[in-house]
């Protein structure tokens, strides 16, 4: 007997319709009521009925995609109305059936879910960069108002990912890449471990396959040449536990891909990522996690500085865990985690771990600091200004590299590395900020702009006379801080904002020796067509909004009037660049200018500048290795930008992987050639006998020609992988 009544285009998938639905109820028969589950078994024929007539480009009927998201979703035991809405979550944007007809059918709090998932999509805009920023604003927005909004997106994003594979490679590049930016880190901020996983090793194999196919072999072999150490460290520290008296359950596990990806691309060599195997310890109490410890460090010797105690100071997502990395047996380095099983599950669900959680004590505190974090992306929601910079803002809200610091009272307040007081002020409150007269650390008066280290007490001083100032601006390094001192900046009035923009410029400007009156006003007019304002007054009114940092106004005056800019020696920067012609460059005329070797920036390509003694202003890449390198030297870096007079040839490195086979190395020189390029620093070097690295540097005039150059180099026979540099 057929044990559902399904529309005619189903039929031919009734077998595995029921299948998959079965599943689903057993799994959630396991957590729901009787009740619930029958409702969510209601929902998923009702889903079928909506969806009939639609199906994926696979050729599956399309309700199989929102029932793979429900399954999803049972993995952290989540809510009734949650299933019910992940399995409905397309109706509304897909089928003629509204919000209206589902409230009525399964009630309101499910229809909203569905309805808020639907608002994430449902949006035209001018540009990309402000579709996509609007679109983060407004998943952010949606999950401030009901967390299971953006568990039941972040679900669908990830059988999304699961099912690219009739997807051509530029369409899977683009959805991965959006999901690596937006989708995988409100997974982290959430604590939701497992799912954010699930979608970074997606986006590596889908962005760079051969790069994932190359590191996924390269850590299962050596995951099976380690297994054997691996076991007998686990078993040494279980014997030793049991000796303790200490119950637990002990695991091995291998470092997830993306992750170690990115800590090689920093070490640059396998060896020296210490944590890619890892031995997890789950134990009942806290006081046993420490016990398990001081077991471990007496069995191995620790690594000195591989200890996080994210036990007594959690991460900003709730996860808790001791962190310690030891020599294992024959000197194999391992991390052993040491938690308790209440830890464990919060780490691995994150805010999901709520459903499970409701009423213990871990579940109340970890509801409790992603509510507190709920809130403070609900303070940076209503003081951006824009939705691209509001997006902005929370790529550095969602993955800083914490510091953690005391009030006087013995309050934690969590900051990003390199946060100063007014990051502490505006953490504390913003109106504490807004009014911040005096930054106290250690019992110490320190300057607005001194950098804050970890353990210290900062106590703000406030007067209420005292308001944010555009200098400010160039002192902090928080989302939130920034959006504050912003959003207060953006209210002043013209007249306001114009005094402040006068009396900055004017003060810094003496500093220098100049007299903000003798400005010729030739040279006014052509800084302003620089930065696309029509006056002076407009100038002075911009740098009171704080829409310009002081430091790069100050160094087209200087440029301007022919003074000599700071310049200092950039470390580590022996070789010479390639000299250009400084009118290419927004930000560096008149100056010598030339580009830096280690990431040849093209026109198009996101910039900033080193002022350097030997080499004048060097232009790198924002996202060049070297960059992240002279951080410790930030008051010497100018933003920069190409202007449209950027035309001409400009060097790139390549770097082929090709097959070592005779003639290898002719070819790809015969096809530069053909392609009429100039280039030089030609090398080779075997990696084995079956592959050899090539490299040389090619003229290209920009970004598409690059791109051209490296797809016909791509379809040489032997060539396996182009990369840049």
């Amino acid at each position: 007997m057929e044990k559902y009544q399904l529309p005619p285009n189903l039929l031919p998938w009734r077998k595995e319709f029921e299948i998959k639905v079965g599943r689903l109820l057993r799994i959630v028969g396991r957590y729901l009521s009787e009740e619930e589950v029958k409702e969510v078994e209601r929902a998923c024929i009702y889903g079928a009925f909506a969806h009939q007539e639609q199906f994926r480009s696979s050729g599956e009927p399309y309700i199989f995609h929102p029932l793979a998201v429900a399954l999803i979703l049972t993995e952290v035991q989540i809510d009734k109305a949650s299933l019910v809405g992940a399995v409905l979550h397309d109706v509304i944007e897909d089928t003629d059936i509204g919000y209206d007809e589902i409230a009525h059918e399964f009630g309101e709090e499910v229809a909203q879910i569905v309805d808020g998932v639907t608002k994430l999509t449902q949006i035209k805009f001018r540009s990309k960069e402000e579709a996509k920023a609007e679109n983060f604003r407004k998943m952010i927005l949606a999950m401030t108002k009901d967390l299971r909004i953006i568990m039941v997106k972040l679900a669908d994003r990830l059988h999304n990912m699961r099912t690219l594979g009739a997807l051509a490679a530029y369409k899977k590049r683009r959805i991965a890449n959006e999901t690596l930016e937006i989708y995988a880190p409100i997974a982290a901020r959430l604590g939701m471990y497992a799912l954010q996983v699930y979608l970074e090793n997606l986006c590596f194999e889908n962005i760079y396959p051969m790069r994932y196919a190359v590191l996924s072999k390269a850590i299962e072999e050596k995951y099976e040449s380690e297994s054997e150490n691996l076991t007998r460290i686990k078993d040494t520290i279980y014997d030793r536990l049991v000796r303790g008296n200490i119950l637990s359950r002990i695991s091995t596990r291998k470092k997830h891909l993306w992750s170690i990806y990115n800590k090689l691309k920093v070490k640059g060599k396998i060896e020296l990522v210490y944590d890619i195997f890892a031995i997890r310890v789950i134990v009942s109490t806290v006081d046993e996690c420490y016990r398990v410890l001081g077991m471990v460090h007496q069995l191995y010797k620790p690594i000195i500085g591989g200890f996080k105690d994210y036990i007594a100071i959690p991460k900003g997502n709730g996860y808790q865990s001791l962190h310690t990395i030891v020599f294992g047996r024959n000197g194999l380095p391992v991390e052993v985690q040491i938690r308790t099983r209440d830890m464990h599950v919060i780490a691995e669900a994150g805010a999901a771990a709520h459903w499970r959680y409701k009423d213990a004590y871990e579940g109340q505190q970890n509801q409790i600091r992603t509510n507190k974090w709920l809130d403070s992306v609900t303070e940076l929601q209503d003081s951006a200004i824009s939705s691209v910079e509001f997006m902005e803002a929370m790529k550095a809200n969602l993955f800083p590299k914490e510091i953690y610091l005391f009030t006087p009272k013995g309050r934690i307040i969590e900051l990003p590395k390199g946060s100063t007081g007014i990051d502490f002020a505006y953490a504390v409150h913003t109106e504490v900020g807004n009014h911040c007269q005096a930054i106290i650390v250690d019992g110490q008066q320190v300057p607005f702009s001194q950098s804050l280290h970890n353990g210290q007490t900062v106590e703000i001083i406030t007067e209420e006379g005292t308001r944010p100032s555009p200098k400010w601006l160039d002192y902090v390094v928080s989302a939130r801080a920034r959006t504050s001192i912003l959003g207060y900046l953006s209210k002043l009035s013209s007249e306001e904002a114009y005094n402040i923009g006068e009396r900055l410029l004017s003060l810094e400007l003496e500093n220098k020796g100049i007299i903000l009156d003798d400005f010729a006003e030739k040279d006014q007019e052509v800084l302003l067509e620089e930065l696309e304002l029509g006056s002076k007054e407009e100038l002075l009114i911009s740098i009171g909004r704080g829409k310009y940092p002081m430091h790069y106004i100050i160094n087209r005056f200087l440029v301007k009037q022919g003074l000599e800019v700071e310049m200092h020696e950039a470390p580590d920067e022996d070789e010479d660049g390639l000299e250009v012609s400084s009118d290419i460059i927004i930000g560096a005329e008149k100056m010598k200018t030339t580009l830096g070797r280690c990431c040849y920036p093209l026109p198009g390509e996101s910039i900033i500048g080193y002022l350097s003694q030997r080499h004048g202003m060097v232009i790198h890449q924002v996202d060049c290795a070297n960059v992240e390198n002279y951080k410790k030297h930030e008051d010497r870096w100018i933003p920069l930008a190409w202007s449209k007079k950027a035309r001409g040839d400009f060097p790139v490195q390549l770097t082929l992987i090709a097959k070592n086979r005779r003639g290898a190395i002719a070819s790809v020189s015969a096809k530069v050639t053909e392609m009429n390029l100039d280039f030089g620093e030609f090398t080779s070097e075997p990696m084995s006998d079956e592959i050899v690295k090539i490299r040389f540097v090619v003229d290209v005039q920009d970004r598409k020609h690059l791109a051209d150059i490296m797809r016909e180099l791509r379809l040489l026979p032997m060539v396996e992988r182009v990369s840049r540099r």
